[in-house]
């Protein structure tokens, strides 16, 4: 039974879209094992100062509304 030819069009598309895309990732240079750790540390240490800083801010507007507008 053969296959219809839009059907048969779509397998084509399809097989030829993961072949490039196989393709594209044995051409990625894949970082080392030392940058991985390296990017991971600089994330946490920005996301925590983000998070400090936005608690700071938060608890100053906080004391601020509660103080002046008497909650």
């Amino acid at each position: 039974m053969a296959l219809p030819q839009g059907v048969k069009e779509g397998f084509d598309t399809a097989r030829s879209f993961l072949q490039e895309a196989w393709a594209e990732l044995r051409r990625v240079q894949w970082p080392t094992q030392k940058e991985v750790r390296a990017a991971t540390a600089v994330v946490i240490i920005l996301v925590s100062s983000v998070a400090i800083f936005l608690f700071i801010v938060d608890a100053i507007l906080s004391w601020f509304l509660q103080t002046f507008l008497g909650s």
